[in-house]
C-alpha cells in the first residue's frame, strides 16, 4: 500500500470548522527545551506565545548569510558577534528568519551584547517570533547535545510504542480477527471511544461507549484500498487535547489493517459470487439436470430448490445506453436493493446489463415484477429498467424454458416497448406461437405478405411498413391513425391505397387480413432477434 502522510482532521461540533494537523513530528517544542538543564537559566525575552514551536534541528549563527540555507524548525545559537556594531541588523533580520519557519534564536548575553532594545523586542513580539537571552557562561556544545538527546530519547519512546501498536494491531489481523476486535484494540491503545465505518458512514465495529451526538469532536483516518476511499476510522476525543503521535500511528495503522480485512474480504466475495453465478447459469440453461449435483449446489449456497419460480430478467440502461452491472460496484448494490425488497434468501445475480433471478410466482409473478421494476428505477436517478418474466418451473427441469422464455421476453419487450417496461412472456399471445417457429419460417411467412412493401419502403425511402403498423394498433380507425401519425386524413388513404395494392391485406377477406398481421408480427419478432 502506498505511504502517506498522516493527517488528522477534527470537527469541533459548535463552529463545524476543521483544524489540520499534517506530519506528526516527536520533535520537542522551545518551551520543553527551556526545561533542560543547560537552559534553566535562560530568559525568554520575546515571542512567549510561540514556544509551542518545535525545534527539529539546532544550529550555531556567526553570520546573518545563514538564513538562506534555513528550512525551517532550526533553533539558532549566537554570541551575536555579527551585529556587534549594528544593534539594529537584528532587527532587520528578524522577519527573515519568521519567513522561513526558524524555531527560535537563543542569545549570549554579556558578551558582544548586553542587552536587546525595546524595537527588536517589539518586532520579535509582533512577529511571534521566541527570543531567548542565554547566560554567557551557556556553552553551545551543551545545548546541542541536550536538545538532540532528549529528541532522540522521544523518537526511541516513539519507536517502542510504534513497535506495540504494530505487535498488537497485527496479533489481530493474524488471528483473523474481526472489526469489532479491531476497533477495540485500537480503543485499548488510545484510551478513547473508536468505531470503524464503511464507505457509506455505517458502523463495521465499534466500542461501547461511542457518543451518541453526531458532532462530538472525533479525529478520523481513511481506509483507502487502491485508489479508492472504503471507510474511516474514527476516534472521539475528549476535550480540546489533541491525539498524541502514537495515538494517530495506531489509527494509521488500524486503517492500514482494515484496508487488507476489506480487500480480502472484496476477493472472497468477488471469487464466491463467480461461483455462484457459474452454477446459476448452469442451472437455467443446461439441457438436462443432475439433480443429485443441484441438491449438492443447493445445500452449499442455501437454497431451497424444491419451490416453483421463474426466470425473471432485467436489463438496465442510462442516457449513455446499456449500463455495466457484473463485477461492477453497481452489482452489489442491485442485489443488495433486490434482496432487501424480496428477502435475503433471493437468489439473485448479475449479468452483463442487468440481473437475473430466480422468483417464486405466489401470489402474483406480474405483481412480483412490477415491483423490482419500481425497487430498480429508484436505485439510481436516470435508470431505464426492463423486466421481462419467464414461464413458471415447476421442477428444474423446466428452468432452462423458464430462461429462454425470459429471453424471448425480453427482447420482443425491447423492441415492442423500448428501454422501460414489464413484460411476462405469458402475456405475449400469439409471439408465444411464433417464438416457436424457427427463423427461416418466420422471415418466409414475412416475406410472402410483406415482402413487396419491405422493397418499395427500402426504394423510396418510405414509410409504409410503419403506416401500417400504427393504422393496426389503432384498430383499423383511420382518424387515430392519422393523428397518431401527424399527417393529413387524405395522406394516409393514399399510404393505405399503396399498402393494399402491394400486400392485398386490406381487404374484407378475413383471411387476408389475418396474414397480414401474422406477417407483421413476425417481422417484429425477427427484428428482436437481430435477424431482421
Amino acid at each position: 500500500m502506498r505511504q502517506r502522510s498522516c493527517q488528522l482532521v477534527l470537527y469541533h461540533p459548535v463552529e463545524m470548522s476543521a483544524t489540520v494537523l499534517d506530519g506528526v513530528e516527536s520533535a520537542i517544542t522551545v518551551a520543553e527545551a527551556l526545561c533542560l538543564p543547560c537552559l534553566s537559566q535562560a530568559r525568554v525575552l520575546a515571542g512567549g506565545d510561540a514556544l509551542d514551536r518545535r525545534i527539529q534541528a539546532v544550529n550555531v549563527m556567526e553570520d546573518a548569510d545563514i538564513v538562506r540555507w534555513m528550512q525551517g524548525g532550526e533553533l539558532l545559537l549566537t554570541t551575536g558577534y555579527s551585529f556587534r556594531d549594528d544593534p539594529s541588523a537584528l532587527r532587520r533580520l528578524l522577519p527573515a528568519l519568521a519567513r522561513r519557519q526558524v524555531a527560535g534564536l537563543a542569545i549570549k548575553l554579556g558578551l558582544y551584547v548586553d542587552e536587546l532594545s525595546m524595537e527588536t523586542i517589539e518586532v520579535a513580539d509582533r512577529l511571534g517570533f521566541p527570543l531567548i537571552g542565554l547566560p554567557s557562561g551557556v556553552m553551545f556544545h551543551d545545548i546541542l547535545s541536550q536538545v538532540f538527546g532528549m529528541t532522540l530519547n522521544r523518537q526511541a519512546v516513539e519507536l517502542e510504542r510504534s513497535n506495540q501498536i504494530h505487535a498488537r494491531l497485527t496479533s489481530v489481523a493474524l488471528a483473523g480477527g474481526s472489526f469489532n476486535e479491531l476497533v477495540q484494540a485500537v480503543s485499548e491503545l488510545v484510551q478513547r471511544p473508536a468505531a470503524i465505518l464503511d464507505a457509506q458512514g455505517r458502523r463495521l465495529g465499534a466500542t461501547s461507549d461511542v457518543p451518541a451526538d453526531p458532532n462530538a469532536p472525533r479525529a478520523t483516518r481513511s481506509i483507502r484500498v487502491g485508489d479508492g476511499v472504503h471507510g474511516e476510522v474514527v476516534v472521539w476525543l475528549d476535550g480540546e487535547r489533541l491525539l498524541q503521535p502514537h495515538e494517530l500511528k495506531a489509527m494509521e495503522h488500524a486503517a492500514t489493517v482494515a484496508a487488507i480485512a476489506i480487500a480480502q474480504e472484496r476477493a472472497i466475495v468477488s471469487s464466491e459470487r463467480r461461483h455462484r453465478t457459474l452454477l446459476l447459469m448452469q442451472l437455467v440453461t443446461r439441457r438436462t439436470v443432475d439433480r443429485e449435483e443441484v441438491a449438492r449446489w443447493a445445500t452449499a449456497m442455501g437454497w431451497d430448490m424444491d419451490l416453483e419460480r421463474a426466470v425473471v430478467l432485467v436489463e438496465l440502461t442510462d442516457a449513455n445506453g446499456r449500463v455495466q452491472v457484473a463485477g461492477q460496484p453497481l452489482e452489489d448494490r442491485l442485489v443488495r436493493t433486490v434482496q432487501a425488497a424480496f428477502g435475503p434468501a433471493t437468489i439473485v445475480w448479475g449479468l452483463r446489463s442487468g440481473l437475473a433471478l430466480l422468483l417464486e410466482p405466489r401470489p402474483s409473478l406480474r405483481e412480483h415484477c412490477a415491483r423490482l421494476h419500481g425497487v430498480l428505477t429508484r436505485a439510481r436517478r436516470g435508470l431505464k429498467v426492463m423486466v421481462a418474466a419467464g414461464t413458471i418451473a415447476g421442477d428444474l427441469g423446466q428452468l432452462r424454458d423458464s430462461w429462454g422464455n425470459a429471453v424471448s421476453a425480453l427482447a420482443l419487450g425491447r423492441e415492442l416497448s423500448g428501454n422501460d417496461f414489464v413484460l411476462e412472456y405469458d402475456e405475449l399471445g400469439v409471439y408465444r406461437v411464433l417464438s416457436r417457429l424457427p427463423t427461416d419460417e418466420l422471415r418466409r411467412q414475412r416475406d410472402e405478405m410483406l415482402g413487396p412493401l419491405l422493397a418499395y419502403d427500402a426504394d423510396h425511402d418510405g414509410s409504409l411498413l410503419n403506416t401500417l403498423d400504427v393504422f393496426l394498433r389503432c384498430e383499423r380507425n383511420r382518424v387515430r391513425a392519422a393523428r397518431e401519425l401527424f399527417v393529413h386524413y387524405n395522406t394516409l388513404r393514399y399510404r393505405l391505397t399503396q399498402i393494399d395494392r402491394l400486400t392485398g391485406g386490406l381487404t374484407p377477406d378475413p383471411m387476408r387480413r389475418l396474414s397480414l398481421e401474422l406477417a407483421l408480427c413476425s417481422h417484429r419478432l425477427l427484428q428482436a432477434r437481430g435477424d431482421a
